[in-house]
């Protein structure tokens, strides 16, 4: 059987629960990759032993906590082979997917950076915490399969037929926003270490910020080809309650900072993607847009990110956000005995 030139990254941090079935989602692979590196990030649970027990007997490299971002680094800067791929440790492959994209790669030459889609999964234990914890990633997944048999289940259950639809996306493009889950991607080692591999100061976008990096140097294709399984679960780190802040605020410094383009062409007009409108309005609605900080944060990521006619509408938007608060004071104030707080004539 023929060998992908290909090694797969697995970050593991406390995932004991999760990683002997990503293993099997990439041993089951109809075309088998070169390599498997599990780097552990300084897991206190019996991850690693279960890793290495695994029947794929993947490369176990250890590193003390110092977060994804580094321990993906660490796995690109061990991988020996031309291309590389990043699976998190709770997510799952198709067994068609290596075979898919190796061949999407032996067919395009000129391509060294490829996405595609994927398919939301939660199991059904997770359910309740999911809706409890944030309705909108609880009704994000559109399978739902037993824990027990979460892989066997997705690949009997899922359509992942996909279609021949591809599209480029350079630099200006990527700005606008992720374009698909960003570690379902295989691509040119060497490029992602010219981008400067990903990104530990960028909190939960890590590999955007790569990818969009990597962007200007080649474009990034996604073909409609849905063979990576997302888990959505609720100690997933892309919540988007504590994704808001972090992500806006880097999107400000790629496209502002001088690294990407000239600080003038940004606030020409640069682009705008819906992910920054749906985090500015995820942040309106949740618990922390109290505090009077992430409020003033909000307003100046807005006023720098959508330009002024957007933000006059953001701010319209937070005005009718504190609306109640406003209308329940003038209650309260209109509930008052007449001359209640004046001060008394002279």
């Amino acid at each position: 059987m023929t060998q992908a030139d290909l090694t797969v990254v697995i970050p593991l941090f406390n995932g004991a629960r999760f990683i002997e079935e990503t293993l099997d989602s990439v041993r089951l692979q109809t075309m088998p990759v070169a390599d498997v590196i599990v780097v552990d990030d300084g897991s206190d649970d019996d991850g690693p032993e279960r890793a290495m027990a695994h029947a794929l007997r993947p490369r176990l490299v250890r590193q003390s906590h110092l977060g994804v971002a580094v321990a993906r680094n660490h796995g690109l800067l061990q991988t020996g082979t031309r291309w590389v791929t990043f699976l998190d440790q709770d997510d799952l492959w198709h067994p068609e997917r290596v075979r898919r994209l190796m061949g999407r790669l032996a067919s395009h030459p000129d391509e060294r950076l490829v996405m595609t889609t994927e398919i939301a999964f939660s199991t059904h234990d997770d359910l309740p915490r999911l809706s409890e914890q944030d309705p909108l990633v609880g009704s994000w997944a559109s399978l739902h399969v037993a824990r027990e048999t979460a892989l066997r289940d997705l690949i009997a259950s899922a359509d992942v037929t996909g279609s021949d639809t591809v599209t480029h996306h350079d630099q200006t493009a990527m700005l606008r926003g992720p374009v698909s889950v960003t570690t379902s991607f295989v691509a040119d080692a060497d490029l992602l270490r010219l981008a400067g591999g990903f990104a530990p100061h960028a909190l939960a976008m890590d590999d955007y910020w790569l990818l969009t990096v990597a962007a200007k140097l080649c474009p990034v294709a996604v073909v409609d080809q849905p063979t990576v399984f997302y888990r959505v679960h609720g100690a997933a780190t892309s919540r988007t309650t504590r994704l808001a802040l972090p992500f806006l605020s880097s999107a400000v410094a790629l496209r502002y900072g001088g690294g990407l383009d000239r600080p003038d062409a940004g606030t020409s007009g640069a682009p705008v993607g819906p992910l920054h409108v749906h985090l500015l309005d995820e942040l309106r609605r949740s618990p922390q847009f109290s505090d009077p900080r992430v409020r003033a944060v909000s307003w100046h990521l807005a006023r720098i990110l959508l330009g002024p006619a957007q933000s006059r509408e953001h701010a319209k938007a937070l005005v009718r956000t504190r609306a109640p608060w406003l209308r329940s004071l003038r209650s309260a104030v209109g509930s008052l005995p007449r001359g209640r707080g004046r001060r008394p004539a002279g």
